[in-house]
């Protein structure tokens, strides 16, 4: 089986399941990032082991970049759910594509409470503490970098 099309997989599931828990709950379980994590690390151990090579740096940077976004979930801008999701999808899709996946997910997510707000505001009703869940618009952008970069 195709490495890249093993990745895709393991991501695209791990987001699918996470999109539903966020929608739902507005959280992530802990043992689906664990065996998110374990899944990208079984990856990247079967690259090792088969000889295909790895850019290590891409891949701790792509996990620091999403490491960087935890302190964003502590002040309630970004969920900390997300925060690790972006740190399991940088390992898989390295510092550059985990960048533009979390810029293209706040772009569309801009867009929606854009609507948001003027849907709201047509209906009188409050903004304020309307929380969104922000992994199926991850998940949208995921699937954005796919077909279109």
């Amino acid at each position: 089986m195709n490495i890249l099309l093993t990745e895709r997989i393991i991501l695209i599931t791990a987001l699918i399941i996470f999109c539903f828990q966020d929608i739902r709950k507005k959280e992530i379980y802990t043992v689906g990032i664990v065996i998110f994590y374990l899944a990208v690390v079984m990856l990247m151990l079967y690259k090792v082991f088969s000889g295909i090579s790895i850019d290590y740096k891409s891949v701790i940077l792509g996990i620091f970049s999403g490491a960087i976004l935890l302190p964003l979930g502590k002040i309630n801008i970004l969920g900390e759910g997300d925060a690790f999701v972006f740190i399991g999808s940088g390992a898989i899709l390295g510092l550059k594509k985990n960048l533009l996946l979390f810029f293209i997910s706040v772009f569309i997510v801009s867009i929606y409470a854009l609507i948001l707000c003027v849907y709201c505001m047509m209906k009188r009703r409050r903004i304020k503490g309307i929380r969104v869940a922000m992994l199926p618009f991850i998940t949208a952008a995921n699937c954005i970098l796919w077909f279109c970069v």
